[in-house]
């Protein structure tokens, strides 16, 4: 039962229909194509995955000391803030509004 969750879909050469799994075999349901299973699987590579640093879209500098408004920070709690609206996904999507703290220089992004 473990091993037929390791295998994913494998179709006839023969005939191109889905094949089927028992007693250590594969077999196709239409045709007489049989594959025995005679050992194993091997994992012949080995690779790590790294993960990658993920790069923040807005920088603080890309938020220019400019137009204030009122909105609180989710840090310090003034209620004072720079902020600059860009289009970051699609067209059809609203604008993205971009805060920075004007005490301090805590950024966040307005959903």
């Amino acid at each position: 039962f473990l091993f037929q969750r390791l295998i994913e879909m494998e179709f006839c050469p023969t005939c191109g229909n889905l094949l089927r799994y028992g007693q250590s075999q594969f077999f196709c349901s239409t045709c007489p194509y049989i594959a025995r299973i005679e050992r194993q699987v091997e994992i012949k590579k080995k690779q790590l995955l790294v993960k990658k640093s993920i790069d923040a879209v807005v920088k603080k500098d890309d938020i220019p000391k400019g137009p204030e408004t009122e909105a609180p920070c989710p840090r310090c709690g003034h209620d004072k803030a720079y902020f600059k609206t860009m289009q970051i996904r699609s067209a059809d999507e609203p604008e993205s509004r971009f805060y920075r703290c004007v005490k301090c220089e805590q950024t966040w992004r307005e959903e």
